[in-house]
């Protein structure tokens, strides 16, 4: 999973990948490639992948998805 030098820990609330799907109005494909990307990031808890909360704010708002 994504994680860069300046932010090194992943935050709480974290989502489900259906929820930031539907949260930026986008396909559960599209938030694994953005995962992928480090556009978002994202951990494992368990068997499930969840998406910080945070980043997914922060890229919505950067308007890099049009």
């Amino acid at each position: 999973m994504p994680s860069t030098e300046s932010e090194p820990y992943i935050y709480f609330p974290l989502m489900s990948i259906s929820d930031a799907a539907k949260y930026l109005g986008v396909s559960r494909k599209t938030i694994y490639r953005l995962i992928e990307l480090d556009e978002i990031r994202a951990a494992k808890q368990g068997k499930a992948i969840r998406v910080e909360n945070k980043s997914l704010v922060t890229f919505k708002e950067s308007g890099r998805l049009t």
